[in-house]
This record gives structure tokens, C-alpha cells and sequence, in this order.
């Protein structure tokens, strides 16, 4: 098990799953905190004995991509909390995964994500606000800058580094750029993550902001879309489970992805912007913060 940023709810709810599912499994952790040459370090010095397992569990695009990029034997590799599978070229295909890899997919894309703030509060602007230094959340950036262009919106991406020397330049420079848009689109980012009261210096509290990642909302951001991380932890569970259970290679296993209609709208109540949202008339199941 290979995470990015410590044991999440994601790993409880992988675990759980398993257990529920009747497998006895001994687990070996390493943690990267974040450090894409911590991660390569503890894979280049166990390499042949990280061969000798089963399964693979990887949290997130850069701890997936990093394992892929040593190419350990024939281990099958379980993915989880994954923005776009595809678009990082973990894989070629969500039905026959490719590179001896599946999962379960963390969010909707951003095509969808921007249909259903649409159809929430109606915009015409947009700003995209991304970490340049993570992969993913360039990727997921640019895919929102498409989907903007797309249905005819002005889109904007705003570059933010959280612990750069001159934070406060940055959050100075970036707050007149916010204020003026009518929706605030904050990418998966894990340095975002780590600094709780980071956005809400920078985002308005009356200001509509949307994330891929439900756990955004707890950072202050106004809603998000898809799956808490514990039951896409049990939904990389399943997809295991047909690896371990049934002998099954990972491009026998569809990566498991959230349909729109099913996904669960996550509001945050604690600010006014909440209050802007219309959520009536939407098949979705809604949670509210």
C-alpha cells in the first residue's frame, strides 16, 4: 500500500471492504509525504521484494504514475482517488485498462462537473486555481479550461505554489482575479490539502467555488461532486477483489467510475455562497457540510 499523503479514510475504506469481502491480507505501508523521490527511493531499494506480492494499492496520480514508471514484474496494481486515469496516461482505456493497472476513478469529468454547476448556477466566468508543480492538477486544469471553451464560457487558469516564500504576494496577486468571476474552480491538489485555511484566504465567502474532490469542501470550497473517499476506497476494494478472488488481470477488471446521475452533490453550508445554489430538481443525492 502506497500512499501519497498518509492513511486517508480511502485506505480505511479499501481495508474494510476487503475484510467485509472474507480476505485475511497483510498489509505493508510506505508513505511518500509527498515526495515523488521519497517514493522512488523505497521502490528502488525493494523492488525485487515488493515483486513478491500480490496486489498493489497506489493512492492518487502521482504515487500510481511513479509505480508504473519501475515497472515491478507482472504485480497487478489497484489505483485509487485518481482524477483522469486516461488523460495521465495511466491507462489507454477505462473498460480494458491498460499498463497492468485499474481502479476506481475519483471524479466526474470536467465536461460533467461544469454540466451540472450549469444547471446549479448558471455562469459565464470562470477561474481554474491549480498547484503548476503537480501533474494532475495541470491535467485537470487544462480539461476545465477545455470544457469551459466548449459550452462558450470565459475561463482563466490562476497558478498558486502554497509553500513558496511569497505566499502572500501570490494570494494578493490572485484574490482581484477571483472576486471577478462568477465561479471559482479549485483543481485536486494536494498541497492545497495540507494547508486547511489556505483557500479560504483566497476564495470569498459569498463566491461559488466547485472542486473534483469532495474533500475540498472541507477546505471551504462551496460544493463538489462524486463519492466520499471511503466508499471509493470500498470501490477499489471490489475491483481487487476480482484480481485476488478470481484470478482476473487488470484488463479484465473495468476501472469502476461514478455516473453523473449517481454521483452525490457535496454543499457547503457554512458560508453564504451556499446559499446561491439551486439544487432542486436534480436526480442526485445531496450532503450537505
Amino acid at each position: 500500500m502506497l500512499t501519497w499523503r498518509g492513511i486517508t479514510p480511502a485506505e480505511q475504506g479499501f481495508k474494510s471492504k476487503l475484510a467485509e469481502l472474507g480476505f485475511e491480507v497483510e498489509y505493508e505501508h510506505f508513505d511518500s509525504e509527498r515526495d515523488v523521490t521519497n517514493l522512488a527511493g523505497f521502490l528502488r531499494e525493494n523492488r525485487k521484494r515488493i515483486a513478491q506480492k500480490d496486489l498493489i494499492y497506489t493512492f492518487g496520480t502521482t504515487t500510481t504514475v511513479t509505480v508504473q514508471n519501475f515497472d515491478i514484474g507482472n504485480i497487478p496494481q489497484v489505483f485509487n482517488i485518481v482524477t483522469d486515469p486516461v488523460g495521465n496516461g495511466i491507462t489507454f482505456s477505462i473498460e480494458t485498462p491498460t499498463n497492468g493497472a485499474t481502479g476506481a476513478k475519483l471524479s466526474l469529468s470536467a465536461d460533467a462537473i461544469l454540466q451540472l454547476v450549469e444547471k446549479i448556477y448558471p455562469f459565464k466566468t470562470i477561474a481554474v486555481l491549480f498547484d503548476p508543480r503537480e501533474v494532475n492538477a495541470t491535467h485537470e486544469a487544462d480539461k476545465v479550461l477545455m470544457a469551459a471553451e466548449a459550452m462558450e464560457k470565459q475561463a482563466t487558469l490562476l497558478r498558486l505554489i502554497p509553500d513558496n516564500a511569497d505566499l502572500e504576494t501570490q494570494i494578493a496577486a490572485l484574490k482581484p482575479q477571483i472576486e471577478i468571476v462568477d465561479v471559482v474552480y479549485v483543481a485536486s491538489t494536494s498541497s492545497f490539502m495540507t494547508q486547511g485555511e489556505l483557500l479560504r484566504r483566497i476564495i470569498p465567502n459569498d463566491a461559488v467555488s466547485v472542486g473534483s474532490s469532495p474533500a475540498m469542501v472541507d477546505r471551504g470550497i462551496s460544493l463538489s461532486f462524486g463519492e466520499n473517499y471511503w466508499n471509493r476506497g470500498e470501490a477499489a476494494a471490489e475491483v481487487a477483489a476480482k484480481i485476488l478472488r478470481n484470478g482476473k488481470l487488470p484488463s479484465q477488471v473495468p476501472i469502476n467510475e461514478i455516473a453523473p446521475d449517481e454521483a452525490t452533490i457535496f454543499v457547503n453550508r457554512s458560508t453564504p455562497a451556499g446559499e446561491k445554489l439551486n439544487l432542486k430538481n436534480l436526480p442526485n443525492k445531496i450532503q450537505e457540510k
